[in-house]
């Protein structure tokens, strides 16, 4: 699986467009995202405030990525749920205390499916309305950002993209 971010000006608009191609409309999610950094990479815990999967509503997620010409493959290292952001965050100081917050924003999506491709798009805070695809190929991913029109790829993390606006 590989994933791919692409910065989009018109979420209703990317919304109709993915429908007008045959894609189908799943649910919509909300949630925070408060991310740790450490010399070793970064670490999330992410709060759900709506969601449409079967998860507890915190989980800590770290990920290790490799990113390719368009997208990026990532690997899960850690990814343990909570019922709360308090258990959450107390587990990361306890077990990863390298690892200091520095950034927390906020996120609402709406979820599609479209030629077997997952699509999230997306209205991240400081960053603005974008769109995430996973798809099984990076050629299915150029494909499906060419079929939508988008052609400005996030080529960097959504946290490292928010560090660098915030400076």
């Amino acid at each position: 699986m590989i994933e791919g971010r692409g910065v989009i000006s018109d979420i209703k608009g990317t919304g109709k467009k993915i429908e007008e191609l045959g894609g189908a409309y799943k649910s919509d999610y909300a949630f925070k995202d408060i991310i740790f950094f450490s010399e070793n990479g970064t670490l999330k815990v992410r709060v759900m405030t709506k969601k449409n999967w079967p998860t507890k509503d915190v989980i800590v997620i770290r990920k290790q990525s490799e990113f390719k010409e368009v997208g990026k493959i990532d690997s899960s290292l850690l990814r343990k749920e909570f019922d709360t952001e308090e258990e959450a965050v107390d587990f990361v100081k306890r077990e990863f205390p390298e690892f200091k917050p520095e950034l927390e924003y906020s996120r609402h999506g709406w979820q599609y499916e479209l030629d077997g491709s997952r699509i999230f798009v997306e209205d991240i805070e400081f960053l603005g309305p974008s769109v995430e695809i996973e798809a099984d190929s990076e050629e299915d991913l150029k494909a499906l950002f060419k079929k939508m029109g988008i052609d400005k790829i996030l080529e960097e993390s959504i946290p490292e993209a928010i560090k660098r606006i915030k400076k």
